[in-house]
This record gives structure tokens, C-alpha cells and sequence, in this order.
């Protein structure tokens, strides 16, 4: 489970700046994501006809749509939010994603105290993302940022996602490989449908080949993961990417890594690990 966890978060955050590379080129998030996803699904269509499982009844269909409408707007919030601020901020922002599953969790399986203290650390982090000036209040004053708030959004919406992600798991209603080629198929129909966007990039076919592995390699380790342990420590180690963020973002696209950055990860990771432990 922690390997897993720990290559999801890794792929995550290399996926991240790939997306942000694509969609400089496509000019338009929708594409990206129709396009994204219709190449993932192709992939994983591929291995179907031997790893194809789902026990479909009137709650596993439910749970399926569940999954499909919020991680569509749990993606269409992420990408509109990296074009207003920084790949290595907003993905600050989405390590708040463990705390929005445990919330529903804790009604599910009850409540951990402990959690409190790494809810404290991941909220002290953000803060010092968007301190600035030394002047204490700017934080509460840089999440009127709308990209923020989209950042935050996105979390709510990822965290959410993954309680009926692993119910559908652990129930062994479907397998991971299944579940991830259903939730690709459906955002990528479902955008099309409402935005209509230009989807043909004959020139990034390779790019799009190459992401789409790389997205399948992140999301079947951390749905494979969620089969073998509670959901809120599986998405909290696999958003752990925060660190390598970083670290990728100021190589490929020259981000400022900042005093203030660097705080933030390693409180906000420290928040994560306490989760764990």
C-alpha cells in the first residue's frame, strides 16, 4: 500500500507538468481533458478482454456516476486553477485532499481524534503558501485569489470522489483497472458533450500516448491501493506530490521554489505523514 500510494503521488505530480505543458499548446483546458482522457481510455480498452470486472446493480451504477460527475469537475476546477497560478502552489491546494475524505469516512467507519493535529499542520501550510510581506493577514486576503479557491474546490471534489471509489473496491463490485476505464470514458464523453471542444491534435499524438500511460500508472496504483487500506491514509500518502512539485516545476517551467513554498510542503507533508501514523 505505501509503495503504491508513494508512485501515485510521485506520477502525479510528473503528470501535473505534463498536463500544464499540453494544454499551453492546445489552448483550451476542455480539449485537453476530452483528449486526455479519450487516449486513456484507448489504453486501458486495450486490456479489457482479460481484466475487464464489474457486478453492475442499481447501487454499483450509482456509485460509478458518483465517481464520473466529481472527479469531471474535480478536473475541470484543476486545470481552470493551473492557468491562474502556479503548478507548485495549487498543488498545496490538492493536498487537502485526504482531509475532504475523511470527513465522510469518519461518518462511515467513526471518528479519529488524531486527525485533528494533521488537519492543524495541512491548515498551517496553506497558510504559509500565501504569506507574503510578513504581513499576517495576507493569507486570509490571497484566497479571494479565484485560483485558489478553484485549487481548493479541486480538493474538495477529489477527496469526496474517493469514498465511493473504494466502496466500489472493496466490495469488489469492479477492479481498479475497470473503474479507471469507466471514470476516463465518462469525463471525456461528458465534457465533449457540454463544451464541444476541438479534440484533434494529430501533432501531440505522442505526447497524449505517453501522458496517458503515465496517468494510468498514477491512478491504478492509487486504486489498487485503496483495495488494501482505509481510504483517507491511501490519499493521503498519494498526495504527498507537493514535494516534487516543486522541485519538477522550478526544472521545467523555472517556478521560484520560495522559502515560503518549502514551508509549506514539508508542513503540509507533515501533516500527511501524521495522518498516516
Amino acid at each position: 500500500m505505501l509503495l503504491l500510494s508513494l508512485i501515485s503521488s510521485f506520477f502525479n505530480a510528473v503528470n501535473t507538468l505534463y498536463a500544464k505543458k499540453l494544454i499551453i499548446e492546445m489552448k483550451d483546458n476542455n480539449s485537453f481533458i476530452v483528449a486526455s482522457f479519450a487516449y486513456i481510455a484507448f489504453l486501458l480498452a486495450l486490456t479489457l478482454p482479460w481484466l475487464y470486472s464489474f457486478n453492475a446493480h442499481l447501487i454499483s451504477i450509482t456509485l460509478l456516476i458518483v465517481v464520473i460527475l466529481f472527479d469531471m469537475s474535480a478536473n475541470f476546477l484543476f486545470f481552470k486553477s493551473m492557468k491562474r497560478i502556479e503548478v507548485s502552489t495549487l498543488s498545496v491546494y490538492v493536498a487537502l485532499t485526504p482531509l475532504f475524505t475523511f470527513i465522510p469516512n469518519t461518518i462511515l467507519y467513526g471518528f479519529h481524534p488524531f486527525v485533528l493535529i494533521s488537519v492543524l499542520f495541512i491548515t498551517v501550510g496553506i497558510y504559509f503558501l500565501n504569506l507574503k510581506d510578513r504581513n499576517p493577514l495576507s493569507p486570509f486576503l490571497e484566497l479571494k485569489n479565484k485560483g485558489n479557491l478553484l485549487g481548493i474546490g479541486t480538493a474538495v471534489l477529489f477527496g469526496l470522489s474517493m469514498v465511493p471509489s473504494q466502496q466500489l473496491l472493496i466490495h469488489q463490485w469492479i477492479n481498479p483497472v475497470t473503474l479507471y476505464f469507466f471514470r476516463s470514458a465518462g469525463i471525456a464523453i461528458l465534457t465533449y458533450l457540454i463544451y464541444r471542444p476541438k479534440i484533434w491534435f494529430p501533432s501531440l499524438h505522442v505526447h497524449l500516448s505517453v501522458r496517458g500511460l503515465l496517468v494510468i500508472v498514477q491512478w491504478v496504483s492509487l486504486l489498487t491501493a485503496l483495495t488494501f487500506a482505509d481510504g483517507t491514509l491511501v490519499v493521503a500518502l498519494a498526495f504527498t506530490s507537493p514535494i516534487f512539485a516543486v522541485f519538477l516545476a522550478w526544472f521545467y517551467f523555472k517556478e521560484r521554489i520560495t522559502v515560503a513554498k518549502l514551508t509549506a510542503c514539508v508542513i503540509t507533508i507533515t501533516g500527511i505523514v501524521i495522518t498516516v501514523f
